[in-house]
């Protein structure tokens, strides 16, 4: 298991999250800080990820980071914006898991 490519993946990942949580405070508050913030999160997240395309496929790389993503956002949703995850949810994100774990032995 390459575990570069694993905490680059993993780092881009949870960068794209916290854009994607500046994003929902940008949606809910109109705060154009949030909005600022979350591009400069994006703009990191795709530099990191485009050095997991040295160590791996484009279409490996890229499910690995959006299944990061989802697993993080829906975690955050969850604790911070209190959005609820019902059992169809629940079983999308554990095979998420499962599909990063594959995609890596």
């Amino acid at each position: 298991m390459d575990w570069i490519f694993i905490i680059l993946a993993a780092a881009s990942g949870l960068l794209f999250t916290a854009g994607d949580v500046f994003l929902k405070y940008w949606a809910v508050k109109s705060n154009p800080y949030h909005m600022a913030v979350a591009f400069v999160f994006y703009i990191i997240a795709g530099i990191v990820l485009a050095f997991s395309f040295k160590r791996k496929e484009i279409a490996v790389a890229v499910a690995v980071l959006i299944c990061f993503n989802l697993v993080t956002v829906a975690i955050l949703g969850f604790t911070l914006f209190k959005e609820t995850l019902g059992l169809k949810e629940i079983i999308g994100l554990t095979l998420a898991i499962f599909a990063i774990i594959i995609l890596n032995i």
